[in-house]
């Protein structure tokens, strides 16, 4: 019986080999006994191996623990000057309601009278050769046009 290659020794001692190859391996070691020392000395080298790279690997930098803040929390109250700052802008926003309501009703008993000229404006006739057009606006909403040539 011939003996296994180190190729499939090392695949043996890493876990690589398939289900074939791993009986084959066992049936020869239970056999031969240069295999067996082949595989158990090539399996401390692996550890070994594997020890000192992990030494290596080693982080210097340990990170501090911290605490976690509890989950109290202080309830402010309410000082004078909040409330002052409170009062001062309720003033402010009531102020601007009553302004826009009575500029609300000032503008219902306005008329308005917008101008402006009936048609596109060309550039070769001079302007007072354009029809002027006068919008009067009472404070129903109702809209009287006038045209002035």
């Amino acid at each position: 019986m011939s003996c296994i290659h180190d190729d499939i020794i090392q695949k043996y001692v890493d876990g690589e080999t398939n289900p074939e190859e791993v009986t084959l391996v066992e049936n020869h070691i239970a056999t031969c006994k240069k295999c067996r020392l082949k595989i158990e000395n090539q399996r401390r080298l692996a550890i070994s191996v594997k020890k000192t790279i992990n030494l290596l690997a080693i982080d210097p930098n340990e990170i501090p623990k911290f605490a976690i803040p509890s989950r109290h929390i202080k309830k402010a109250s309410l000082t004078t000057k909040r409330i002052s700052y409170i009062i001062a802008a309720a003033c402010i926003l009531l102020f601007v309601i009553i302004i826009s309501q009575k500029m609300k009703i000032k503008k219902q008993d306005e008329i308005l009278i917008e101008n402006g000229f009936a048609m596109e404006v060309n550039a070769n006739l001079p302007v007072s050769q354009f029809p002027l057009v006068i919008n009067i606006i009472d404070p129903n909403g109702n809209i009287s046009e006038y045209f002035i040539k």
